[in-house]
């Protein structure tokens, strides 16, 4: 199953979200991928007519910074009366995002949830219980690259028949650099 995975696919096999997410039509019937692409126009439609008048803001103070004076739509206020509940919603939600931010990023760098953690286990106690031999301990923590050969597959113990590999780094002129 790993094997024929792609690279934007989850390793449980679930593949993961495509962005951006588009309405795709294989496999599915008309009337569903109709009832997808109206809905997704109306609301943008929706979202389009709400924020109309910020659009006509933004035209105006475009067109005075370069010097086009335009016939105003509004009576001096009436804009920012009529684009304030919007910019008040924008500033809730911008507000609502940084306590989030924040919240987590403390929660994330807590010091006390990392003095909260048990001890790690000793290196010869762990490898006593997957029955892997002394020496083969020894050669594991002094190597930079090891290939371990004929572990069992299902538990992950150590074997009769295991053996470690140690292999050293090559240097630049292709020898093996002493160790």
């Amino acid at each position: 199953m790993a094997a024929g995975r792609a690279l934007d696919e989850s390793g449980q096999g679930v593949p993961l979200m495509k962005w951006p997410p588009l309405i795709e039509s294989a496999g599915l019937p008309r009337w569903v991928v109709a009832r997808d692409v109206l809905a997704t126009l109306l609301a943008w439609g929706v979202l389009l007519y709400l924020i109309r008048d910020m659009a006509w803001m933004v035209l105006y103070w475009t067109m005075a910074i370069l010097g086009v004076e335009l016939p105003a739509r509004w009576a001096p206020g009436e804009l920012w009366r009529d684009t304030m509940p919007f910019l008040k919603v924008v500033a809730l939600l911008v507000v609502w995002l940084v306590v989030f931010a924040v919240a987590r990023w403390q929660l994330l760098t807590s010091r006390r949830r990392v003095e909260d953690q048990p001890a790690p286990l000793d290196p010869a106690r762990q490898a006593v219980a997957f029955g892997l031999p002394g020496e083969a301990l020894e050669q594991l923590r002094h190597s930079s690259s090891t290939t371990v050969d004929g572990l069992d597959p299902i538990s992950g113990r150590w074997n009769a028949g295991s053996k470690v590999s140690v292999d050293t780094p090559a240097t630049a002129d292709g020898s093996h650099a002493p160790r």
